[in-house]
């Protein structure tokens, strides 16, 4: 959102307060700004009517970045998409943390190589590894200054002790 925005977005977090009984300081409405500003307005004012119609009590930040979550496909749909293309010899068209948790499990291949008593398995650590890689998306989006040396010397002082 931008600057500009700020105002109708003001508009649908206070109407939210009042609808669900609370009120709202100017600093909660300040951090719910600084939360949320990242947004597009579109898509808030399209979430916040969702969540008007489906929350109990006043959706907090996490509920509009959860809704926003549930749109993209988790680990059991992206290994279906797997286990399809396994079959068909193809590779899959995969969402970024879906595609580095295949390869933590040794890629496509792997799973075409695997008997399919054991795929099971393979199903498990790519789930596995799909949750790390979507918090690890996570981290790294709040974060992004986190560079890999600092993450990297973070480690060998965390080793060292």
């Amino acid at each position: 959102m931008t600057p500009a925005d700020r105002p109708k977005f003001a508009a649908i977090v206070m109407g939210f307060a009042e609808l669900k009984g609370k009120q709202l300081s100017r600093a909660a409405l300040d951090l719910y700004w600084s939360a949320m500003k990242h947004w597009d307005f579109d898509d808030f004012n399209i979430a916040a009517q969702e969540l008007l119609r489906t929350c109990e009590f006043m959706p907090l930040p996490k509920d509009f970045e959860d809704l926003r979550k549930a749109e993209l496909p988790n680990a059991g749909e992206s290994w279906a998409a797997i286990l399809e293309c396994a079959r068909r010899g193809c590779e899959p068209q995969l969402s970024d943390a879906a595609s580095r948790a295949l390869r933590a499990i040794g890629g496509i291949r792997t799973v075409m190589m695997s008997e399919s008593s054991k795929t099971h398995f393979l199903e498990k650590r790519f789930a596995e590894h799909f949750a790390a890689m979507q918090e690890s998306d996570v981290g790294r989006e709040v974060f992004p200054a986190l560079t890999d040396e600092r993450v990297r010397d973070a480690v060998k002082k965390l080793a060292r002790n």
